[in-house]
This record gives structure tokens, C-alpha cells and sequence, in this order.
């Protein structure tokens, strides 16, 4: 048996920050926490702050070994872009100052993973997630994004580990 690896999923955003983590031995993955982030207010900075602070709490209560985020997606709308890279880049500060190790997963890389389609639907990936970690109920969709990077993150570990090139 390997020694478990926990895995911390990030679906990055300013007003709803998806978080999941997971725990893996190398033949199994076991759901720990999932949830929300929010970045509450009109105010960017404190919706930031917001975010960090939860994001510090997090770490510091799940210890996280390394952490899946998915990388930036193509937006037309600027403002959307700007506070996209703010929040990310909050989460990649933290990360950087706790010394953990973020590897970052395309959308469609993620919906690969979870469900063998790139063009998957947000509702497919959902229920994926739900299947592989055995849930009786569907988590908030952008915890189960989160929870669907983390997975993606797991699956290229085991292929990693059977010998298969690492994909980001």
C-alpha cells in the first residue's frame, strides 16, 4: 500500500470559490471535504480577502499535500477576465507561501477525466463526480468542479505511477 496523498481541487473564482479535497492511496480515493467559497460584496479587494482568508483556513485544516486548480478558460468579457486572474491569483500566493505544489488541469482535461468526453456538461461532470466518490447526493456545482479538478489531478497520478506521460 502507498502512503495516501491529499489532494486539494480548486474551480477558481471571485464571488464562488469551488473547493474539494480528496485522499488517495495510489488504488482507491476517498472524499474529505468539499464546499464553497464566498467572495461576498462589490468590493474586489474584500471579496479577495474573503477568499484568501477562507482559503488559509482550509489549508490549515486539511493539510494538503498538493493542489489540482484549473487553469484559465477563454472569456470574452474583460471584467470577468480581471477578477478570474485576481482570484487566482490570491489562491497561487497562498499556495506559494504554504510551499505546495499546484499543477493545473484544463476544463476540458478535467471533463476527460471525469467523464472520457471534453465536451461534457457541467451536469455530467456532476454526476460523475457523484459516481466515482460514492455520493448519495450532488454537491454544489462549483464544489463538484473542484472535486472533478482533484480527481483529475488523482487520475494523472495513477497513470503517472503505471508508467503513462503526466497531462496538464
Amino acid at each position: 500500500m502507498n502512503k495516501p496523498i491529499r489532494i486539494l481541487g480548486i474551480d477558481p473564482a471571485i464571488r464562488k470559490m469551488g473547493y474539494g479535497i480528496v485522499e488517495s492511496n495510489g488504488d482507491s480515493v476517498q472524499l474529505i471535504s468539499y464546499g464553497v467559497i464566498n467572495g461576498n460584496g462589490n468590493d474586489q479587494v474584500r471579496r479577495l480577502r474573503q477568499l484568501y482568508d477562507g482559503l488559509f483556513e482550509i489549508v490549515q485544516k486539511y493539510v494538503p499535500e498538493q493542489v489540482a486548480m484549473e487553469s484559465v478558460i477563454f472569456v470574452q468579457n474583460r471584467k470577468t477576465a480581471i477578477d478570474m486572474g485576481a482570484a487566482r491569483g490570491v489562491a497561487l500566493l497562498l499556495f506559494s507561501l504554504k510551499d505546495l505544489p499546484v499543477f493545473e488541469y484544463s476544463p476540458r482535461t478535467v471533463k476527460i477525466a471525469a467523464t472520457g468526453r471534453g465536451s461534457a456538461r457541467k451536469e455530467q461532470v456532476s454526476f460523475m463526480v457523484r459516481a466515482i466518490l460514492s455520493l448519495n447526493y450532488s454537491p454544489p456545482a462549483d464544489a463538484a468542479d473542484a472535486l472533478a479538478v482533484a480527481l483529475a489531478h488523482v487520475h494523472n497520478l495513477w497513470n503517472v505511477r503505471k508508467g503513462y506521460d503526466f497531462i496538464s
